[in-house]
């Protein structure tokens, strides 16, 4: 017996189970097959492939096809061959890219070959047959009686007919969430919904014998459904590893001319006399790519790159030194002693990937060139969007009726779980004290969120994900359209990877446009030699400002974590730097302080002597991912590719029961080498340090070289290299520290000016000029309207300023309060310049009849009235209001006298502090949510004062108590203990309160304290 018309969470906001669930219960109620049919579409097929092989079932691949006309389910379609695979995907496919062309009865006899087709409605039954397509009738309970339209059309066609029983979920339980899925896909209240909106709560997989019963009156149909799917041997498509080719060359034609464009490249990176070592290299490395098939994957690559001139090749890839003389990656292989074979060797069946990075504000038009140049064999990657915390719990409550600002309020008071927007933790199973309390319907809201967190709910594109296939892409899988027009790859990564499609991933990486701008400033205003032509890791100074951790701004090494980091090594080289960017991996914590240890001086021991010359130059510690596959090949005698598999399953999340078979003949092939069980122990809990998150080293490589480009250029170049870092709308920071870091730099930064200043941030020399795009509450046209406008001629007055532009008033307030129409004012303070603006709004257009108004104001031309003296502390709250920080002093600055009546010390005062107990008053910068090993969150804060920055901990219990205080941008008073640790000072906090308000001058009264 089989079930037909069931359906995975992959029937988008309509089926609840996943596919592993759907097979386990398949497997526990007795079924041996099972049929996977997805409401247009296969997202789920990988996942669904990879549970039936678990449990033991044979799979039956398919897909419900519906008509968009109508939106109702037409046809299920299995695939009863590998020409029926192709034929589902481009049926799938058609019915995405031209829904509104789109007719079952005419697009199904088109792709019917290797299809077994049951039709759900009798005219399509009809018109199918008479298209000469042999459908079956499916037959739902809803449609057993024989005098139903459908089966009365099948027994006149001589059509089989088949049971057919739609089943979206496992248990009566589940049609709650089902109603709440159709409700959230429908924007609808949940105690609104319309009944033909849902299925019914019979709409679940049933055990055999009330299948059986379902179909009672006529015990055939299930009969039929067998027989039918009985003849059905596709398995799952088996597509081996597809690969790019070049259009209009052979595999042959290929390889040859990469073989001469990689020694061209070569010549290029290390002059006209080959190093015998590169040459050996480059034969090793042709010789593989050309007996793997690779080299048009290559060439291709190739000429994405040359469409950018600044790019930053990374991944397993950079470990590949044709890629590098092709201009792919920018690191040499020989010179770091990069594994090749961590990207490609022998033994290897998946397809490894290539990563390029562009400037973020490139990425989108070169993935439009590729789509372009291969249009119809090539499509975007897929992201399967997940319901997550945050999302789920609004969502749950908009569809139980509550508004916003309730929703809003409670959730305040919710545990941290439901802040999350992303993260793989389960919902907490026990309701906290808080949640205990809340009123209803929130008890019922969140038992329902929980259900739901972790169910797909849409489609989205992977950054960058790109994939090319030989021939019509159609013909691998099936393709819809983004919102933009691109075509989309109904898998995610990971799909596209175990069908073996060869992903290109084209990434966007703010750090190189920071880069490509600082050089394009630098050459109007100073000479200046590319660093990426020259060796700036070679640099002291830069290497100085590495190892001292002032590091804000430069590429992946600015984070508080990374910045401590390099504090405590008290190291700048490019060597040192690639270790530290790998080694700072989430699970590594004990290994990253005993990595310090050694490193300044500290004894040890090999872990076993086969690894000490694996893993001599990172001090005997596993840094890399590839240094699991060697550890495991040098030590239990794994092959590369049983080696690489380990290293794969680390990543995975489902990775438990593999990993338990690859820690057994770990164990085993390292006891036969001689390892005692305490080194065996040893060695494979560091290699669990690689769970989920970990770099290899060419990666890491490709990524240090970014960062000492981006670290030259600030050292050297601090005001072009900030107004960049700026311009492209910061990095780990909001814009608040970046200006903070440059007052620390020495710069003097100035207002945005709309008589001097530029759309983006400008920096020459030692100062740094805020942009007119700073400005909060500017639509995105009008700061290029105004440089537009100014190059046509300067302006003249206020008047003009506002003629030629045209701002609307809520404009000019947020021009006015930044400071950008003083230039304008001609000596006029802001007060002056706010009433010539709103006279001139005011005033009646030319030619119009006047009307002498009760209250009238002076003429457009007559004097302006004597304001009092505009408040500085009140001007520089506006200030801040619309820039989001003050341009010539830190706002701490204002808070001077209150922080030293609460015996606050500033930043640079604690390093003299060490093991004392201190107050501390700061603006927050960053925050970061961890969890303890408990699962107790606590948190890592960033705070600066006019001095510097301070990084400080707040562990569980201070942050139960004070979290709340972290809501607000605001100056809190920290009180904690000053802690050293390698000669990185941090402030572990004891208490937080808010930082009273400065004093307002008696004359104005009270004014509050600035915030955003």
């Amino acid at each position: 017996m089989i079930a037909l018309g069931v359906h995975s969470h992959y029937s988008l906001r309509c089926g609840t189970a996943s596919p592993a669930a759907l097979c386990r219960a398949a497997a526990r109620l007795g079924y041996r097959r099972l049929a996977l049919t997805d409401t247009d579409n296969l997202y789920g097929l990988w996942p669904f492939l990879a549970a039936c092989r678990r449990e033991g079932i044979e799979p039956v691949v398919g897909a419900a096809l519906t008509d968009p006309r109508r939106g109702s389910p037409a046809a299920l379609c299995l695939a009863a061959t590998d020409e029926g695979y192709r034929n589902l995907c481009r049926l799938l496919s058609r019915r995405h890219l031209h829904p509104e062309a789109f007719d079952p009865a005419r697009e199904i006899p088109r792709f019917a070959s290797g299809l077994v087709v049951l039709a759900g409605e009798a005219g399509l039954l009809e018109r199918l047959h008479e298209a000469g397509v042999p459908a079956a009738a499916a037959v739902t309970p809803q449609a057993i009686l024989r005098a139903h339209p459908l089966r009365q059309a099948a027994r006149r066609l001589g059509a089989p007919e088949a049971a057919v029983h739609p089943a979206f979920f496992l248990s009566p339980d589940d049609h709650r969430l089902h109603r709440l899925l159709r409700a959230i896909d429908r924007r609808a209240l949940l105690s609104r919904l319309p009944p033909e909106d849902c299925l019914p709560a019979t709409a679940r997989l049933l055990p055999p014998a009330e299948l059986a019963r379902a179909f009672a009156p006529d015990p055939a149909l299930l009969r039929t459904a067998a027989a039918l799917t009985a003849p059905v041997g596709f398995r799952g498509p088996r597509l081996g590893v597809v690969l790019p080719p070049r259009p209009g060359e052979t595999a042959a034609e290929s390889a040859a001319v990469l073989r001469r464009e990689a020694y061209a490249g070569a010549h290029r990176r290390y002059g006209a006399e080959l190093p015998e070592a590169a040459v050996e290299r480059l034969e090793h490395e042709l010789a593989l790519i050309a007996r793997m098939g690779y080299a048009g994957y290559f060439l291709i690559v190739r000429d994405i790159v040359a469409l950018s001139p600044r790019t930053c090749g990374r991944g397993s890839g950079a470990a590949s030194l044709v890629a590098y003389c092709l201009g792919i990656t920018n690191v040499c292989p020989l010179k770091h002693n990069l594994y090749f074979e961590r990207f490609l060797h022998p033994g290897r069946t998946d397809p490894p990937d290539i990563d390029v990075d562009f400037a973020w504000d490139e990425r989108d038009a070169v993935i439009a060139t590729v789509l372009e140049r291969h249009r119809g064999r090539a499509a975007r990657v897929a992201n399967h969007v997940l319901f997550r915390p945050r999302l789920a719990l609004h969502e749950t409550a908009r569809a139980l009726g509550l508004g916003e600002a309730e929703i809003a309020r409670v959730c305040r008071r919710l545990p941290d779980f439901w802040q999350e927007e992303g993260g793989e933790a389960g919902p907490p199973e026990a309701d906290s004290a808080e949640t205990a309390r809340l009123p209803a319907p929130w008890p019922e809201v969140l038992g329902l969120a929980r259900r739901l967190v972790g169910l797909p709910r849409h489609l989205s594109l992977h950054p960058g994900g790109v994939v090319i296939t030989p021939g019509p892409i159609t013909d691998y899988a099936p393709v819809e359209r983004t919102a933009a027009g691109e075509p989309l790859l109904q898998w995610d990564k990971d799909g596209a990877e175990e069908a073996g499609l060869v992903k290109i991933d084209l990434l966007g990486n703010r750090s190189l446009a920071v880069i490509r701008d600082a050089l394009a400033a630098l050459g109007e205003n100073a000479p200046f030699r590319d660093p990426a032509g020259g060796e700036p890791e070679e640099d002291f100074a830069t290497q100085q400002t590495v190892a001292q951790g002032r590091t804000l701004g430069c590429f992946y090494i600015e984070s508080p974590a990374m910045r401590l980091l390099l504090r405590k090594c008290r190291v700048g080289d490019f060597d040192h730097l690639v270790i530290l960017s790998s080694i700072i991996r989430p699970a590594a914590g004990a290994y990253l302080r005993e990595f310090i240890r050694r490193l300044h001086g500290g004894p040890w021991e090999p872990l076993h002597p086969l690894l000490a010359d694996i893993l001599a130059e990172t001090f005997g510690l596993l840094v890399y991912q590839e240094d699991v596959a060697r550890a495991a090949v040098a030590l239990a005698g794994f092959s590369p590719a049983e080696a690489d598999g380990l290293r794969k399953v680390l990543s995975k999340k489902d990775r438990a029961r593999a990993l338990a078979d690859f820690a057994r003949r770990f164990r085993e092939g390292a006891l036969a080498r001689g390892l005692s069980e305490e080194q065996v122990a040893a060695v494979w809990e560091m290699m669990m340090s690689f769970d989920g998150y970990s770099f290899c080293k060419p990666h890491s490589a490709s990524y240090a070289r970014v960062s000492f480009q981006a670290a030259y250029l600030k050292t050297h170049h601090p005001a072009e290299f900030m107004a960049a870092v700026l311009g492209n709308g910061g990095g780990f920071y909001r814009p608040f520290a970046y200006v903070s870091e440059a007052r620390r730099l020495g710069l003097t930064v100035l207002p945005p000016d709309v008589a001097a200043g530029g759309v983006r941030w400008s920096g020459s020399g030692r100062t740094l000029r805020a942009g007119l795009a700073a400005v909060r509450d500017l639509t995105a046209e009008l700061p290029a309207r105004i440089v537009a406008r100014r190059r046509e001629r300067p302006f003249a007055d206020l008047e003009d300023f506002l003629a030629r532009t045209r701002p609307t008033a809520e404009e000019v307030r947020a021009l006015l309060d930044a400071g950008a129409l003083d230039g304008l004012g001609g000596g006029e303070d802001r007060a002056a310049l706010a009433f010539r603006a709103a006279r001139l709004r005011n005033a009646p257009p030319a030619g119009a009849p006047r009307q002498r108004p009760l209250f009238a104001p002076a003429a457009a031309g007559g004097r302006i009235p004597r304001f009092p003296p505009e408040e500085p502390r009140e001007r520089l709250r506006r200030e801040f209001a619309a820039l989001g920080f003050l341009c010539e002093r830190h706002p701490m600055e204002l808070y001077a006298a209150a922080v030293a009546a609460a015996g606050g010390r500033r930043a640079v005062e604690l390093s003299s502090r060490i093991g004392r107990r201190v107050r501390f008053a700061g603006w927050p910068v960053t925050e970061k949510l961890v969890a303890t090993r408990s699962g107790a969150p606590m948190a890592f804060l960033t705070f600066e004062d006019e001095t510097g920055l301070v990084e400080a901990t707040l562990f569980p219990e201070p942050y139960r108590r004070f979290r709340r205080l972290l809501d607000e941008e605001r100056p809190l008073l920290l009180a904690g203990r000053v802690e050293d640790d390698w000669g990185a000072v941090t402030l572990t906090v004891e208490t937080l309160q808010p930082l009273p308000p400065p004093p307002a001058p008696a004359r104005r009264g009270g004014t509050a304290a600035i915030r955003a």
